[in-house]
């Protein structure tokens, strides 16, 4: 089968994304020529799917709510600098959109299942021939921090389990439940806690909206259950859960995030309006938190998306975010509920993993996994275009 150099380029996006965000990123400039190529006969398709598209003007607005908090900041060089970034964000998914709308059918799923095998096996032999201090595990995470890794594990789970719930006419299900199994065994290895959490909240969204998944919710939890308790006893350094609701001790690493969420507080009462503009929680940390922090001075992240995008860009970002995060949810919600397509159901179960991950961590803010979640996204919301 010849490809067209859309289809080509989309499928290397895929292909690229988990394992590198410098290939990826060739990968996507890779996809503007392609579709700069047909933009004289296909403008008018693409520009149709851009305004039917109410993602990209929020994508937007949030974008801009971090220039406005970046003008007021008190670097506004530095800021700018580090806003900008948002718009990398609004490029990717408008080539997402746009390549979509000329090759709905691209050939993803094979691309996406083979570099999540990859990145899976990998990380496990990482874990198992790999020598941590102490004694200690070997995280698997690939090519990437571990967090990351995690959150690419939980979203590639989360795929084959919509996969095996609403399967491809005349599709083997042998396949996908391999490859599910794959990347679960490496989320345990990877140890990421709030990955696993985050990937039991997205798969109960799944029950919600496709009613022979609600048959599995008990296995679901029984499974979180045992891999919580496992983790308990592996020598993990303390990364087992019950560490994160022990009693407060500032020197517990594993409880950081309690001072980290009370300094990106106090940075928004300081500046409720617009925060301190993006890049300025780690600029102003020391300021709002005199002393180190698990032997660290300045912290970059509050480690909660909202509790970040308050401190930065105060109430205008943080209302932003939130318009931002339910476009993207009820534009999924809506493509599942309409359609027996397992892609539209991972894009609802992908948003879904990112409000829970995001109590813990400023996952949209990683360049690589956010651009990962919007092609599962774009992918799986196609129909409504």
């Amino acid at each position: 089968m010849t490809l067209s150099p859309v289809t080509a380029a989309l499928a290397l996006c895929a292909l690229l994304l988990p394992v590198s965000i410098a290939g990826s990123n060739i990968a996507l400039g890779l996809l503007a020529l392609a579709l700069a190529l047909r933009w004289g006969r296909d403008w008018q398709r693409v520009r149709a799917a851009w305004s039917r598209e109410p993602a990209l003007a929020v994508l937007l607005l949030y974008a801009g709510a971090g220039l406005l908090a970046a003008a007021f900041s008190d670097a506004p060089a530095e800021s700018v600098r580090d806003g900008i970034k948002d718009l990398h964000r609004v490029w990717a998914l408008g080539l997402f959109v746009a390549a979509l709308a000329l090759e709905p059918n691209a050939p993803l799923r094979p691309a996406l299942g083979l570099s999540f095998a990859a990145m899976a096996l990998y990380g496990l032999a990482q874990t198992a021939f790999g020598t941590g201090p102490n004694g200690m595990m070997v995280r698997a995470h690939g090519f990437v921090h571990p967090v990351v890794y995690g959150q690419q594990m939980a979203l590639a789970a989360l795929g084959g389990a919509c996969a095996l719930l609403r399967p491809a006419p005349n599709a083997s299900r042998a396949p996908v439940a391999a490859l599910t199994a794959l990347v679960l065994a490496a989320l345990v290895f990877n140890q990421t806690r709030m990955a696993l959490l985050a990937a039991f909240a997205g798969l109960a969204c799944v029950a919600l909206l496709e009613p022979r998944a609600r048959r599995w919710a008990l296995a679901a939890l029984l499974l979180v259950a045992a891999i919580g308790a496992a983790w308990e006893f592996m020598p993990n350094g303390g990364r087992a859960l019950s560490s994160s609701f022990a009693q407060y001790d500032p020197r517990n690493p594993h409880q950081a995030r309690w001072a980290l969420w009370n300094t990106a507080l106090r940075m928004f009462q300081a500046h409720p309006a617009v925060g301190v503009g993006p890049g300025g929680y780690r600029r102003l940390f020391t300021l709002f938190h005199p002393g180190p922090l698990d032997n660290e001075f300045a912290w970059g992240s509050a480690h909660n998306l909202y509790l970040h995008q308050l401190a930065e860009r105060g109430v205008c970002g943080a209302l932003a975010l939130l318009a931002l995060c339910a476009t993207l949810f009820s534009r999924a919600a809506r493509a599942a509920r309409e359609s027996f397509d397992a892609r539209a159901l991972w894009a609802v179960a992908a948003v879904a993993f990112l409000l829970a991950m995001s109590l813990t961590e400023t996952s949209f803010q990683n360049e690589q996994f956010s651009t990962l979640l919007l092609l599962i996204w774009a992918w799986g919301t196609v129909s409504l275009r």
